[in-house]
């Protein structure tokens, strides 16, 4: 089987934007947040806001691991996906199958987008402490700290963050990848609202958007940002910097 690498993130961390470069690289084989059907539609957490499902999606954890791993076969692999999808079912026999790495973002940043999109969001689908989980257990299965790429390093020298990504789980550094033409990708339909910004980008570029409010000044995501800057911050200590 050839290598599988999952990027776990948390919501609004520019993953997508990684992920439209792992596209640009044309060797592995990119899924976008396979687990999603898992968390939504099978286990039912809760409603999903803006979600298109595709007809023929596995459901289940099993198949959706299955799905990853048939594609393995033929090609290496790259997913895209929220720790939180499967934090409650991921054991080490789980991250053993893949090179695990992890993207962050400050809180305050993740917590108003995803409000601006979605003002349901619950603690747990900002993320963070399901995101530590999975980065303990990667960790605890290698012996080793897996790569972790904070979002504003991305933004600030993309190209000496993704070289030592390349590094860390040994693939190729290949900087033409760094830059693309807009387009939406097909693989993003079941989540089209989300990843407008990402079908436009042209690299890894700050979004000027002004959300017009901070997490100061909601008392909620206040409270929820209280409980995700210690996690954030103990990751983001082990980050790749540039």
């Amino acid at each position: 089987m050839n290598k599988i690498v999952p990027l776990w993130s948390v919501p609004r961390s520019i993953s997508t934007g990684f992920e439209r470069m792992m596209f640009e690289r044309g060797d592995f084989k990119v899924i976008h947040e396979p687990y999603g059907y898992f968390f939504y539609l099978e286990a039912a957490h809760k409603e999903p806001v803006g979600m298109q499902p595709q007809e023929g999606h596995p459901q289940t954890f099993e198949g959706t691991t299955e799905m990853i791993e048939a594609a393995a076969a033929e090609k290496p692999v790259f997913f895209k996906d929220m720790a939180y999808y499967v934090s409650d079912v991921a054991d080490e026999d789980f991250m053993k199958k893949f090179t695990n790495t992890f993207i962050i973002r400050d809180p305050a940043l993740t917590l108003v987008s995803y409000h601006k999109l979605d003002p349901t969001v619950t603690l747990r689908e900002i993320g963070f402490e399901s995101q530590y989980k999975l980065f303990e257990l990667a960790r605890k299965v290698t012996g080793e700290v897996p790569a972790v790429v904070d979002a504003e390093d991305l933004l600030i020298d993309a190209a000496s963050v993704v070289k030592q990504y390349c590094e860390k789980v040994d693939i190729p550094f290949l900087p033409e990848s760094l830059t693309w033409e807009p387009e939406f990708k097909s693989e993003w339909k079941d989540w089209e609202m989300w990843h407008l910004d990402a079908g436009d980008s042209t690299g890894f570029q700050r979004d000027m958007e002004d959300f017009g409010y901070t997490v100061d000044d909601v008392p909620e995501l206040k409270e929820m940002y209280e409980k995700c800057r210690p996690l954030y911050e103990k990751m983001y200590a082990e980050r790749l910097r540039p």
